[in-house]
């Protein structure tokens, strides 16, 4: 095989090869997590947990935090690393049936070496602490090797990890009870007066960096506002120690524990045909209504545990040691309710534009970031704080119908996102054919085109 064929071999994918219903789920992953993410983006970090620190405590907020709690809570990224795994397998084996032979492995380590260094242009020139980019990179890498595993060895890996995880966050719930009854009592030797030495005023100062996490002090409040209320340039000087710290410090369980797992999970059920909407829809039916019978559930006894404990560090541990089953569970139960819908022809207008934004989730996963970033910092709008949670919400549907008609028109002309153009054409050292008007391939997925 020559050069060129082997450039050939790995063109990125054609229209004709698109598989819709994984457009029209990242399309719903994309709009879920700006759903989750929009409270960290709008109010003070410790709102995302914690419905009492910022966004308004009334009834109507309570709900609505309530709802999206045991609904969405870790849903929408499980979804979106479904499919970045899925992604994965399907642009790797095109490449290797079209006999692109090593060049695969150039183009998926080059690949995954830019969405890298889009990452860490996201979390510290975009200002967005929170972004998954740079952890999917480094998670691909990892995931060239286990590709071709058997759809059953992924799918075992996969809850295989979930159930490390469940241990791990089991291990911190007794570490974190151990350690407020540790606190508790410096606490009441500090009321008594009596004074403390370092290693008390050390375990002291780690309880109250733990509660501060999920509390809000005057220090944080201070610290978050500080950053929306300067330039930018302030903004991203004040705010790199804490990206740092937010990408590496737990990095590790991230990869491993978290993300990883559901890649490996979404590999094995494109293998069988789930993701696709090759199944029955009695199938659909029958997972989503087992999902939900199992997640729901789960997900109103962890937030019972939450609201009893104030949405308090000891509550949050104590949630989280079921976390990994109930978020599994649900995720489960959307996709089987998303594809079912997808079967049943429903809402074609909706998977229309949920299968354009889909189609440019790069696109519109960094155009959210950009927007939030004008509304909330001074530099711009400076909304920051001043909007109650279920303002914040009408904003995320706002956003969503103005991305989702921007990716159907924008399809109509072109072939790739504008971002998914920059992608594509670093990943392949050559400017990319843009105007449908021209020859050459059309647009890819992003986050693993398939």
């Amino acid at each position: 095989m020559t050069i060129a064929d082997s450039a050939a071999a790995a063109a990125p994918v054609r229209k004709a090869e698109r598989i819709g219903s994984l457009d029209i789920l990242r399309g719903v992953a994309v709009f879920g997590i700006l759903l989750m993410n929009i409270s960290a983006f709008g109010l003070i970090w410790q709102a995302y947990g914690n419905p009492y620190a910022a966004g308004g405590s009334d009834p109507l907020n309570l709900s609505l935090f309530k709802g999206m709690n045991i609904g969405f809570e870790g849903t929408m990224r499980g979804i979106f690393s479904m499919l970045f795994g899925a992604g994965i397998y399907l642009m790797t084996e095109r490449m290797e049936q079209g006999g692109a032979g090593l060049t695969t492995a150039e183009i998926h380590f080059r690949r995954m070496t830019w969405l890298m260094i889009f990452g860490v242009i996201h979390w510290s020139l975009l200002l967005w602490t929170g972004e998954i980019l740079f952890a999917y990179s480094m998670c691909g890498m990892v995931l060239f090797a286990l590709r071709k595993l058997a759809p059953t060895r992924q799918f075992a890996l996969g809850i295989a990890a979930l159930l490390v995880a469940a241990f791990w966050l089991n291990q911190d719930y007794h570490e974190t009870v151990e350690l407020s009854r540790e606190a508790a009592g410096i606490e009441a030797q500090v009321a008594a007066g009596a004074e403390i030495g370092p290693e008390e005023q050390m375990t002291l100062d780690k309880w109250n960096e733990e509660v501060s996490h999920s509390i809000p002090t005057e220090e944080s409040t201070a610290m978050f506002e500080g950053w929306h209320e300067g330039s930018y340039l302030d903004a991203v000087t004040g705010m790199w120690d804490f990206n740092v710290e937010f990408q590496w410090k737990s990095a590790p369980f991230w990869l491993l524990f978290d993300m990883m797992p559901f890649m490996l999970i979404g590999m094995a059920l494109l293998k069988w045909d789930v993701l696709t909407a090759g199944r029955s829809l009695q199938f659909y039916a029958a997972m989503a209504a087992v999902g939900y019978a199992i997640g729901i559930p789960l997900g109103i006894y962890e937030y019972g545990l939450l609201s009893a404990g104030d949405f308090g560090p000891l509550a949050g541990a104590e949630a989280g040691r079921t976390y990994q089953f109930s978020r599994l569970a649900m995720v489960a139960g959307h996709l089987g309710l998303i594809l079912a819908v997808v079967k049943l022809g429903l809402l074609k207008w909706l998977q229309c534009g949920l299968a354009a934004a889909g189609q440019m989730a790069l696109t519109n996963y960094i155009g959210q970031t950009l927007i939030c970033t004008l509304l909330f910092y001074d530099f711009g709008f400076g909304l920051y704080g001043d909007l109650e949670r279920y303002q914040l919400y009408l904003l995320v549907a706002t956003i969503a119908a103005a991305e989702m008609v921007f990716s159907v028109i924008w399809l109509r002309n072109f072939r790739f996102g504008p971002l998914e153009w920059v992608w594509r054409s670093l990943t392949y050292w050559k400017p990319q054919p843009m105007s449908k008007g021209g020859s050459g391939p059309v647009p890819g997925q992003m986050l693993g085109a398939t």
